[in-house]
């Protein structure tokens, strides 16, 4: 025993510090054999500073890769995998090539290591080997396939690394417009700026594009669906041929749509297509039959253009050969109207209208066979424009008297040789007849006014002496007379005669009364004497009816005429005395009347005076740039108006007075109405700017924004002055109107927009009810995390519609919630049977001494958790887990048993320490693996099974 003692290598010795001392010195990694037993040491030995001494002198890449992976104990193989890190992060002497590195990362899911080596490294390759590998990470606890990109780390990675190929294979992973616009911001190059630019534009493009083009297809939809409201068949048609080349134009962007939105945009149109032609299927045959019904009108109209054309070129033909002595082929003209009559006989035409083209052709028969006749009238006809021509025009009524005869027996000839000649005449003779009927028209009609006005005078001068006989005016009668004689005498001897009689009749009247005026006019005159002999005696209360009455007496005693020779010079003088005695009383009040127009006079000068101080305030308006000095036209115009209401309402002034001071008035107020219309025309220019503005509104496309502008042109109209009271109602009127029909266009949208909304409601409705209808009996996370995705895609479509669909984005937010704590439910329970699975397989394996994955609940545990039975299964070291389990305790708050309160206080210090110096969170579950992966499970951990299941469970 003593010399097998001394005869034990030093590597074997029972002290770990000689087992160290022996790796570092004795032992050498050159001898294969010393190797086998430093990799034994390292695989076996029970203390762990022996197993890093060991790992510390392979120096191989490949040994701390296998130890950090596959060495049992815990701490030994956590400095390995920190030794892989720093080899890797080239933080060690031991050096690896890139292949080695790419191949690690592509076999091994070290994500917290890959983190902070992306963090360090600037190897383009490496960056985006890691960056890949840290992408494409499983959210293993969901069992999902979801991307776990962490955005802060993408910032930082992309701001850390300036290099161009890495920058660049980000913006082409990343897809997500919040983060695209961080890394625009954070771009240091151009390149890559632009390079974000593009990608963001292209992603809103698709983003909206969906959106904008959904918009586009409703709308279309909703105007096909409201053309069911059309009255006229023809504007539904043109209106639906707009919609369906619209619908065109759009479908060939449908790319953007998933397969299933296109089939029920699709089927929508197809249902609303085969709606309206159910609707319009009676005015469609209507529309039928109405285009045959044009089409045959087509047609008539076309034959009558061609029989009307055919038939003009015979008569031309027939004429031109009639006028120059032509031969004449009478029988290629016969064959001709034979073969137009068959034509017109099996035309489109009517029977009544082919009768009057047959007609026709019979007069052209006719024609044909009276040529001798026709022949001798065109002669004659050019007779007489040669001996008309020869008769000068009259200047003069007596020229007109002499010659007027002669013209109108050459009209009647001419007339008689034109119908005999059946319309075979010349254009040229047809016009010189014509130009020669003008000429004498023209000719006589300012002769033919002059005699007819005075016959008119003539004869209205004979009813006025009739009338003024009548009125028994006597005196006044012989004057007209008189006149009206001489207007007689100048009149032609054909008008003479029209009124001879009237003016015979006249005559003898007036003879007459020549020998009753004496007679008549003594009694009148002395009865007129004794009319105003009363007023003299008995003024009346008025002067101004006194003045009158006066005036009217002088009147009727001039119109009565002369009085017997001896008595005329006496009446006459009695007459004259008594008027002047009668108008006294008047002329006093004529007097006051003066006073009264003096006062008014003054009255009047004083708005003169007002008008002018109006004047210098516009003067000294335009005079000066100060804007607190400016006119108010508003009050001015106001001012001006009340001024001249006073002016019109000042009374009475002497009338030479009155035009002098109205005309200094006038002018005064003269540069203020300029001022006022000026201001009146530059409001009125204004106005129709703002009306120019809003018709470009009414035609422009985007209603939303017109109506925005035309609120905006609304105040300026407010705050523009008067125009004037001829074009102000007008103008806003006009203006009005333009108003009206833009806010009508967008009730109009509002009307297909709300109706293309509410479509687009009941089609998300109806998809939530069908997500709803189909989970609704799920109960695995699988299906519930689906369901959850579902909703989620849902949403986010609810949330980009416009207007806001408030209702259904409740609903969707309180499934969400709802579906939530399921699924955390649903979590937590596979996670308890997940613990109920593990313990028991961990009780039974021990009890049965059975390997784990005889058990059938082995089946049903995790990938993780089967693979760490599988290690657990391959590790052969006995620990004692006594003190794990005690801290398992200590950390979940359950209690230890009494005899152990002694140790399980020594196990809380030291934790307490730990913690304090790691300030790491608690993680159980975490906990527990290491206390699983502390060695082989034996009989004895059964009871510490049963201690740590209800921390669990």
């Amino acid at each position: 025993m003593i010399f097998s003692k001394f005869l034990k290598k030093k590597w074997q010795h029972k002290d770990s510090v000689v087992r160290v001392e022996a790796i570092n010195s004795s032992l050498s990694v050159d001898d294969p054999a010393q190797r086998d037993i430093i990799i034994a040491l390292v695989k076996n030995d029970d203390n762990e500073n022996v197993r890093r001494a060991g790992l510390i002198k392979l120096a191989s890449f490949q040994s701390w890769l296998t130890h950090s992976q596959e060495n049992t104990m815990a701490k030994v193989k956590q400095y390995a995998s920190d030794k892989v890190a720093a080899i890797l992060m080239d933080q060690d002497a031991i050096k690896v090539s890139q292949q080695e590195k790419l191949s690690y990362i592509a076999e091994h899911k070290q994500y917290g290591l890959y983190e902070n080596w992306l963090k360090t490294t600037e190897d383009a390759d490496l960056i985006i080997a890691l960056f890949e590998k840290i992408a494409n990470k499983t959210q293993v606890n969901e069992q999902s396939n979801k991307l776990a990109l962490k955005p802060q780390l993408l910032l930082n990675l992309f701001t850390q690394k300036q290099n161009v190929q890495v920058q660049q294979y980000i913006i082409e992973k990343v897809a997500d417009l919040d983060t695209l616009e961080k890394l625009k911001k954070k771009s240091q190059q151009t390149e890559i700026t632009q390079q974000l630019i593009e990608k963001i534009t292209q992603m809103q493009f698709a983003i909206e594009q969906p959106i904008a083009l959904r918009k586009k297809v409703n709308l279309v939809l909703a105007k096909l669906q409201a053309l069911k409201d059309q009255y006229e068949y023809q504007d539904y048609l043109n209106k639906r041929e707009l919609l369906t080349n619209e619908w065109q134009v759009l479908a060939s962007e449908f790319s953007c749509f998933d397969a299933a939105e296109i089939t029920t945009f699709k089927d929508k149109k197809i249902a609303i297509l085969a709606q309206l032609d159910k609707l319009f299927i009676a005015k469609a045959e209507q529309h039928v039959q109405a285009e045959i019904i044009r089409q045959l009108n087509e047609q008539k109209q076309q034959a009558r253009m061609h029989f009307d054309k055919t038939l003009a070129v015979i008569d031309q033909t027939l004429t031109t050969s009639i006028f120059e002595n032509d031969k004449i082929e009478e029988q290629q003209y016969q064959t001709l109207f034979d073969k137009l009559t068959s034509e017109i006989i099996v035309s489109v035409l009517a029977k009544n209208e082919q009768n009057e083209f047959i007609a026709k052709i019979c007069q052209q028969q006719k024609k044909l066979q009276q040529l001798p006749e026709i022949a001798k009238s065109v002669s004659e006809a050019t007779h007489l424009i040669s001996k008309i021509s020869q008769l000068a025009l009259p200047t003069t009524a007596e020229e007109m008297d002499e010659r007027l005869p002669v013209y109108q027996t050459w009209l009647s000839d001419w007339k008689h040789a034109e119908k005999n000649a059946s319309g075979a005449l010349p254009d040229s003779i047809k016009i010189a007849a014509n130009e020669i009927q003008q000429h004498w028209r023209q000719a006589l009609k300012p002769l033919q006014q002059a005699q007819k006005q005075e016959f008119s005078i003539t004869q209205k001068k004979l009813h006025d002496v009739r009338r003024l006989i009548s009125a028994g005016k006597y005196n006044a009668a012989f004057g007209v007379f008189k006149k009206a004689k001489q207007l007689f005498n100048a009149l032609a001897e054909q008008q003479q005669h029209r009124i001879q009689k009237d003016y015979d009749s006249l005559s003898e009247k007036i003879a007459e009364l020549a020998d009753w005026e004496r007679y008549i006019a003594t009694p009148r005159k002395q009865q007129l004497l004794a009319d105003i002999k009363a007023i003299v005696e008995t003024p009346l209360d008025n002067p101004n009816e006194q003045a009158e009455k006066v005036k009217q007496y002088r009147k009727v005693w001039n119109s009565l005429g002369h009085a017997d020779d001896d008595a005329e010079k006496s009446l006459n003088n009695e007459f004259n005395q008594l008027c002047e005695t009668a108008f006294t009383p008047c002329r006093l009040f004529f007097a006051e009347q003066e006073k009264l127009r003096a006062q008014h006079l003054i009255t009047r000068e004083s708005f003169v005076e007002q008008a002018k101080l109006l004047h210098q305030q516009v003067i000294g308006d335009k005079n000066t740039n100060d804007e607190s000095s400016m006119v108010d036209y508003k009050t001015l115009e106001v001012a001006l108006n009340q001024l001249i209401k006073q002016w019109q309402s000042a009374g009475q002034v002497d009338r030479d007075v009155y035009q002098n001071i109205n005309n200094q008035f006038n002018l005064t107020l003269q540069p203020i109405k300029s001022a006022i219309k000026a201001f009146h025309q530059e409001n009125k220019v204004l106005k129709q700017q703002l009306i120019t503005e809003a018709e470009k509104l009414l035609a422009t496309v985007d209603v939303v924004t017109a109506v925005t502008q035309v609120k905006a042109l609304q105040t300026q109209w407010r705050n523009t002055g008067y125009a004037g009271p001829k074009v102000e109602n007008k103008l806003w009127q006009n203006f009005r109107k333009i108003n009206d029909d833009i806010f009508a266009k967008r009730a109009e949208q509002n009307v297909l927009e709300k109706s293309a909304t509410s479509a687009r409601a009941s089609e998300l409705e109806g998809a939530l009810k069908t997500l709803e209808e189909k989970f609704a009996q799920v109960t695995q996370l699988n299906d519930l995390q689906m369901f959850e995705q579902a909703l989620q895609v849902l949403n986010k479509d609810v949330a980009q519609q416009k207007p806001k669909m408030l209702n259904l984005e409740k609903q969707i937010s309180a499934k969400e919630k709802t579906l939530a704590k399921r699924i955390v439910d649903c979590k937590l329970a596979d996670e308890k049977r997940q613990w109920g699975y593990l313990f028991l397989t961990l009780e039974e394996s021990i009890s049965n001494e059975e390997s784990f994955t005889e058990h059938k609940e082995y089946l049903q545990l995790t990938a993780s958790w089967q693979k760490k039975l599988k290690e657990l299964a391959n590790n052969t070291t006995h620990f004692n887990r006594e003190d794990a389990t005690l801290e398992l305790e200590i950390l979940s708050g359950n209690p230890s048993p009494s005899n152990l309160q002694q140790q399980r206080m020594t196990v809380q210090v030291s934790l307490m320490q730990a913690q304090m110096s790691s300030g790491t969170a608690i993680d159980l579950p975490a906990k527990f693996s290491q206390w699983l992966m502390l060695g082989k499970l034996t009989q004895q951990d059964l009871g510490l099974l049963e201690r740590i299941k209800p921390i669990f469970q």
